[in-house]
């Protein structure tokens, strides 16, 4: 596997703004469509001049910090049309984030996200500290994927002044990163059995998801891993009996997890409920930009792990499940399996864990002197981080997070469908406002 190229795009094709959020795409996705991703290319630029008629630049929200629409506002009107503000304080909105849904009843014309009620200017804080204590609270940005941003922000970091990593190290990352995706796509299920109204199904999905919580715990020192990445971290327990009990354990959950999920694919009213809801057909998802199970389930198998693996996963099997529905149940399909595919994975780094304190070369990201970009498949899909450093310190942090890349195609999904599907579709996209309010 080659070392992916990376460049910076020219801030003219992203609406004149030096904003680099907006440019983080995979290149040329024109090309990459007519090759099915095949080419493993990942340069990290606006398309431009392969196609005769390339797509327009998705405009790619940045980080806000201030309540500002992701994505462009379409422009709809008619008699009885208007605007129904859907948040930011709402039962069905779990965190603080509005929606904008044009309509003229009950289907949706179109749906603008609003981000930034809760910005915490994590990029600005981060600026002078060790890249130790960068990472403490980079990770606090948002708990559930706290594995895969301390392992994309250490990868860049690690680049930039070219720092070999220890083989254990990589490992801990790793397992750290597989055991949040485990999580990450059991809590996804959860939330669409609680909006099929499955009650039954979402209080054992959500005891499996707290079991993988305490395992995370007792293997790592913290729930949510918090610190438990970085060498000085809490105290973990991954010795050789450790990990062995770990095994069992994860054995134990996969059965458990095999048993609930053959459960929801016999219900049909799961089933009916996500069946054909929020279709995103597959020269959408690239156009757009989609990432991580969104894009996968409209049939393009991309998946960072394989495509620009970090240590040790190039030298594991990563299944790579993808569907081509493009709709909620496709999505939740293709999660349901990416759980099956993460304890393989796991049980490969166990039986593989490194027995010397050998170091690893960090993926060549360099961009400038003491700058470099890294990025990994976060639960929800590509985590792209920039960083630089200056003596030691941090002298800037960007990214772009899977839920920023998705957004605007859970909105252009939404696009005539019925305000009640709403809960099913936005679960299956896993998205959250706290990774675009950093």
């Amino acid at each position: 596997m080659t070392r992916a190229p990376w460049r910076r795009a020219d801030p003219a094709t992203v609406g004149g703004t030096d904003e680099w959020a907006r440019a983080y795409l995979p290149d040329d996705r024109s090309f990459e469509l007519r090759n099915d991703y095949g080419s493993g290319a990942a340069v990290l630029v606006v398309p431009s001049g392969i196609d005769p008629e390339p797509p327009e630049p998705v405009a790619i929200a940045g980080i806000a910090d201030r309540p500002a629409p992701i994505g462009p506002v379409p422009a709809v009107e008619g008699y009885g049309v208007f605007t129904f503000p859907y948040g930011p304080i709402s039962m069905g909105v779990p965190e603080a984030g509005r929606f904008d849904v044009r309509t003229y009843g009950e289907r949706v014309l179109s749906l603008t996200p609003v981000a930034g009620y809760k910005s915490r200017r994590i990029r600005e804080r981060v600026v002078g500290r060790s890249v130790e204590d960068a990472a403490l609270v980079i990770e606090r940005m948002a708990g559930n994927f706290s594995a895969a941003h301390v392992a994309a922000f250490l990868g860049a970091a690690e680049s930039a002044e070219g720092i070999a990593v220890p083989s254990t190290e990589a490992s801990v990352r790793a397992l750290g990163q597989e055991l949040q995706r485990i999580y990450n796509h059991v809590h996804v299920l959860a939330r669409v059995a609680e909006a099929a109204s499955q009650n039954v199904g979402l209080a054992q999905t959500h005891a499996l998801a707290e079991e993988v919580l305490r395992l995370q715990g007792r293997a790592f020192g913290h729930r949510w891993l918090f610190g438990a990445l970085l060498p000085h971290g809490p105290a973990r327990r991954l010795d050789a009996d450790d990990r062995s009990r770990l095994d069992q354990d994860l054995r134990a959950l996969s059965d458990e997890f095999e048993r609930l999920w053959s459960l929801f694919l016999e219900s049909r009213t799961f089933v009916d409920r996500i069946q054909s809801t929020c279709v995103l057909r597959r020269e959408d998802a690239v156009r757009g930009g989609a990432v991580g199970p969104t894009l996968r389930a409209s049939g393009v198998a991309w998946d960072d792990r394989l495509r620009v693996p970090m240590p040790p996963y190039h030298d594991l099997f990563v299944a790579l499940p993808h569907e081509s529905a493009g709709d909620a149940l496709a999505r939740v399909v293709v999660r349901a399996q990416e759980v099956r595919s993460s304890f393989l994975l796991i049980e490969q780094m166990l039986e593989r864990w490194p027995a010397t304190v050998a170091t690893t070369e960090p993926p060549d990201g360099r961009v400038a002197d003491h700058r470099a970009l890294a990025r990994v498949e976060a639960p929800s899909g590509d985590l792209v981080y920039d960083v630089a450093t200056r003596d030691g310190k941090v002298a800037h942090v960007g990214f772009r997070s899977p839920s920023q890349a998705n957004w605007p195609l859970f909105a252009a999904g939404m696009r005539d469908a019925v305000f009640t599907d709403f809960h099913f579709a936005f679960e299956s996209f896993g998205l959250v406002f706290s990774e675009t309010d950093g």
